[in-house]
């Protein structure tokens, strides 16, 4: 008995201690599960949290067509900047003319003769307004080591052979050397800002595609923003809210003579602020059909900028090429030129250089990273980072596709803050802000009010800077942004908000919505009261893409949706927030205007002047136009058919050919003669 009761008493001895060593590790457990899902957040405050969504990625076969994006032979023209004369050359490789030449002997024999020519890129007007088209001057004969005039900006230069024909063209963007500047007193020292701007990059993409990049700005000790998140669909919000401060339906409602040249002087520009503290500007970009120079009608352009190479680096829509350069080569070769003529002026700079061509489906080439990391590593072999503030940043392109599969991650872009030495010494308060905003919610708003906040820095009698109309709560990143901000606080839509938890519904769900048919119907309403029914088509819901319903914390009789649909005719794409009814089927809240245009509508709505409803019009007059050249087609192919008809089939079968004639060709004829006079 006595061994038994021995036993049963350190049974349970055993099993308490076992217990008590079980329990004290399960707070090491939770510690280790808290640190690693504070690592799977771009932020996480008291009010946002933006997940880091891990995925695995495929590798992707090597594109050979995309190694070679524009060119991949040598060059025959190079144009170079002469510091003794202070002026451009044209240098003509005559060996790789001679290459070319001995090509074509097999069509032509015996040519040996080349001649080259350039003709210089100019706008009609020095305003450089949207509306100003662009000319090219007449041909000038140039030669190896031949001295470009100072009064030429951009050039395009090409070789051709005795022929004729094209052996190469290439188009250069210069700049030129101003007379000297007087110098600029201010008692303090101000630094240049160098803005560098990327078209169709994401954060996740820019880390997965960029590795090399992305490690050198961290290792070099460059600020990330990772809540910095976009407060619209496109690239034109976010960047009318960096330049401007406004957003794109408060700039359409401006009272400002659009008809005009000029129409904008009233908006507040950010290089109208750094031209009156004396700054050099400058603007490199290209102009396709995602930038705001498309949507922003007359004077964008006047007047504050010394150096523009709009109207130079212009590009046809969809290409990613400038005859032999990729077009984010040009826009950071004009970056460099404009640096390289300035890096002794006793002026600072204020730069603004936009990369809108970059190929979209194409992130694994190794030549947009080559670009990027040159362009960085070339700011600090010419010491621009010893004296310049540079901020890198991006809006993405997301199609419905992308969103599908990474809401999040496909919808935040990079910005990336590079402050000097002597800045950060002189302002560690600064330096401490940027680190604390680093990991809060940010908006293209508040880098707008730092920039003009960086100019009343050090003033004896600084400015208050203006609260903005559509984000009054925005503020400077100089200063720490309080932790429980919200994305209304920070000028961020509901449809752009990544702060809040959405699922994805099924077909199922999404058939017992009529969303689709609602949002629709409040569409042709806009046009109905704006009068735009006499230009534009009234829409039809074709398909809905994909809904996202709001996991909601309290219940309530509505819901919040966000949707993606097309409709009819020439197949729109849009996307919105809003309010769902369920008991009475109807949506509670709707603001049409914030209703996104996810597709390009410049040539839908070519036939309204005024921007406000455009990108819901879908003009009578280009569809009509469309259909009369599909019909004149249809005739053709239709007369076609018959003769072949009836040379096939015999007499004896009489088959009535009038079966095969266009239902109704002619009243549709007539109809669109009668349109078109």
């Amino acid at each position: 008995m006595e061994p038994c009761r021995t036993l049963l008493l350190i049974i349970p001895i055993f099993l308490q201690s076992h217990l008590s060593m079980t329990t004290k590790k399960k707070p090491v457990l939770r510690n280790s599960q808290s640190n690693q899902v504070h690592h799977e957040h771009y932020i996480m405050t008291s009010e946002c949290h933006i997940p880091y969504i891990i995925k695995s990625v495929k590798s992707k076969k090597r594109n050979i067509k995309h190694d070679n994006v524009c060119s991949n032979d040598n060059s025959l023209i190079k144009l170079r900047f002469d510091d003794k004369i202070q002026q451009y050359v044209l240098y003509v490789n005559d060996s790789v003319a001679q290459l070319k030449l001995a090509s074509m002997e097999k069509k032509s024999p015996n040519l040996v003769g080349y001649n080259c020519s350039y003709r210089a890129i100019r706008g009609v007007n020095r305003n450089f307004t949207f509306d100003a088209p662009v000319v090219l001057g007449d041909e000038v004969p140039f030669w190896n080591g031949y001295t470009v005039p100072r009064t030429v900006d951009g050039i395009r230069a090409s070789c051709r052979s005795e022929l004729a024909k094209d052996l190469q063209s290439n188009s250069f963007a210069l700049v030129q050397p101003r007379k000297a500047y007087a110098p600029l007193f201010s008692w303090h020292r101000r630094p240049s800002v160098i803005m560098i701007g990327l078209d169709g990059i994401s954060q996740i993409n820019f880390r997965r595609n960029f590795p090399i990049v992305f490690n050198h700005l961290k290792m070099q000790g460059w600020f990330k923003m990772d809540g910095y998140t976009d407060i619209g669909e496109n690239t034109q919000s976010n960047l009318l809210a960096v330049l401007t401060g406004y957003s794109p339906h408060t700039l359409m409602n401006l009272k400002c003579n659009a008809s005009g040249n000029g129409c904008l002087k009233t908006v507040p520009l950010i290089w109208k602020h750094f031209k009156k503290k004396g700054y050099i500007t400058a603007y490199g970009g290209g102009m396709s059909d995602v930038t705001i120079f498309n949507s922003v009608k007359n004077g964008f352009f006047e007047g504050p900028i010394d150096f523009n190479a709009r109207h130079i680096l212009e590009q046809k829509n969809g290409e990613s090429c400038i005859d032999r350069r990729l077009n984010i080569k040009y826009s950071f070769d004009y970056c460099k030129e404009f640096l390289k003529r300035h890096s002794n002026s006793s002026r600072p700079v204020l730069g603004i250089f936009f990369a809108n061509g970059m190929p979209h489906k194409s992130y694994d080439n190794d030549k947009i990273q080559a670009e990027l990391l040159d362009i960085v590593k070339k700011f600090k072999e010419m010491g621009i980072l010893t004296k310049s503030i540079v901020v890198l940043f991006s809006y993405p392109v997301s199609s419905v596709q992308e969103k599908k599969r990474n809401f999040l991650g496909e919808s935040l872009p990079i910005l990336y803050i590079w402050l000097p030495s002597w800045f950060r010494a002189l302002r560690p308060e600064i330096v401490q802000a940027l680190r604390i905003n680093s990991k809060r919610l940010t908006s293209p708003y508040d880098l707008h009010l730092t920039l003009q906040h960086l100019l009343e820095l050090g003033e004896r009698w600084p400015h208050a800077v203006d609260k903005l109309v559509d984000c009054p709560t925005c503020q400077t990143l100089f200063a720490p942004v309080p932790e429980n901000r919200t994305c209304s606080d920070a000028g961020i839509g509901e449809s752009n908000c990544p702060c809040d938890t959405y699922k994805l519904l099924n077909t199922n769900q999404i058939k017992h919505l009529s969303l689709g048919k609602l949002l629709v119907r409040s569409i042709n309403q806009f046009l109905y009261h704006h009068n735009l029914q006499e230009l534009c088509y009234n829409l039809t819901l074709k398909s809905i893409k994909m809904v996202l319903q709001r996991k909601d914390r309290k219940l309530s009789s509505g819901s919040t949706y966000r949707v993606y649909f097309t409709a009819t005719p020439n197949n729109p794409e849009f996307s919105t927030t809003t309010r769902y009814n369920h008991n009475r089927q109807e949506l509670e809240y709707i603001n049409v205007e914030s209703i996104n245009r996810l597709n390009h509508y410049q040539n839908d709505s070519s036939c309204m002047r005024r921007l406000r409803g455009r990108k819901f019009c879908i003009c009578k007059s280009r569809i009509l136009e469309e259909i009369s050249v599909t019909a004149k087609g249809n005739v053709k192919n239709q007369k076609k058919s018959k003769r072949d008809f009836k040379k096939e089939v015999p007499n004896k079968n009489k088959v009535d050919i009038s079966l095969y004639d266009l239902p109704e060709m002619r009243e549709s004829d007539q109809n669109i003669e009668i349109i078109s006079v």
